[in-house]
């Protein structure tokens, strides 16, 4: 696995395509709220306002992109692009390529939306109340 040092530096690594699609999703997901902020950890871009909410992921063999949200578990995927991968918790979208973006976009900018919101009311990150309840299980 290769290891990154900023967020710059995990686009510009990437195949043109992918380099590509990303900077557009960074773009969008970075003027979906005037707070927005970005930060780079675990080798991956990390997005949100209060606690970080949603990240990118990119898929095998060069195959596109995934958002994954934290809370997706917890979003109502009106949409019906929020993809749970049978994982518990994060549920994300897949963008195969620009075009695949923008036939998803104006969805895509309702799922950030929605995610946005469920920060603001959630105190604590996803991964906070993880390990809370956890701690509370070994009690």
């Amino acid at each position: 696995m290769n290891k990154y040092i900023s967020i710059e530096n995990f686009i510009e690594s990437q195949e043109p395509l992918i380099a590509t699609l990303m900077s557009q999703l960074r773009v969008t997901i970075l003027n979906a709220h005037p707070k927005m902020i970005e930060r780079f950890m675990f080798n991956t871009a990390m997005f949100g306002v209060k606690n970080e909410f949603c990240y990118f992921v990119v898929l095998k063999k060069n195959a596109g992109i995934e958002v994954g949200f934290h809370r997706g578990f917890q979003m109502s995927n009106e949409q019906g692009l929020l993809e749970s991968k049978k994982r518990k918790f994060i549920h994300g979208v897949t963008f195969r390529d620009l075009e695949d973006f923008k036939k998803k976009e104006a969805s895509f900018k309702e799922i950030l939306q929605e995610a946005i919101i469920l920060d603001d009311i959630n105190e604590k990150s996803i991964f906070s109340e993880i390990l809370q309840a956890g701690r509370k299980k070994k009690s």
